[in-house]
């Protein structure tokens, strides 16, 4: 026979194990969408990925981005640009509109991926050091309040820079660290 009151306790022991390991979960799992808020936009960016290609398809055609020189590599931010308060902001995704870079000043911009890419003919699979990049986050936008626009953002940095904050310029500007510049500071 069960006992009520043994019954009870079983399920608040069990119900605060799972909120200790709820608990515990989100305060060790690292943060993959990082963000920052200005007076108008939020700007919510992934970590950057390092790769040696990357591509897309539009209207059933596949383009390729490569690096510019043998001592590059691209790297992709997913980036999503959220309008919480003004009616309308004009947005334009260009080189000035974002850079990659750290806080001591070595920097490098957004790369047209239009311009730069080649298409290619056949098929191309996504692998450890080539990414896919659908949709790509690129030109003139129009964001009503309370919408959001997200997609690729692709720079073409030096390798060994380090890809500590994304710094977006376009309407104001915001930057959002990947990295804790203080830590280390006591």
């Amino acid at each position: 026979m069960v006992n009520f009151t043994n019954f009870r306790l079983f399920l608040a022991v069990l119900a605060a194990c799972l909120i200790s390991i709820t608990f515990l979960v989100s305060c060790n799992s690292e943060q993959l969408d990082l963000g920052a808020t200005g007076r108008n936009l939020e700007i919510h960016a992934s970590r950057p990925q390092v790769v040696s290609k990357a591509f897309y398809t539009q209207d059933g055609i596949t383009r390729i981005i490569t690096p510019s020189a043998s001592n590059r590599k691209l790297a992709v931010v997913n980036t999503t640009i959220v309008n919480r308060s003004s009616t309308v902001i004009p947005i334009s995704v260009d080189p000035d509109a974002a850079t990659l870079g750290d806080r001591r000043g070595k920097k490098s911009n957004a790369i047209d991926p239009f311009a730069r890419s080649k298409e290619i003919s056949g098929a191309i699979e996504p692998g450890p050091d080539v990414l896919e990049i659908t949709p790509v986050l690129w030109g003139e936008i129009e964001l009503a309040r309370g919408f959001q626009v997200s997609g690729s953002l692709v720079f073409d940095v030096p390798k060994g820079l380090l890809l500590g904050t994304i710094f977006w310029d376009e309407v104001e500007y915001i930057p959002v660290d990947f990295i804790d510049y203080w830590k280390d500071n006591d």
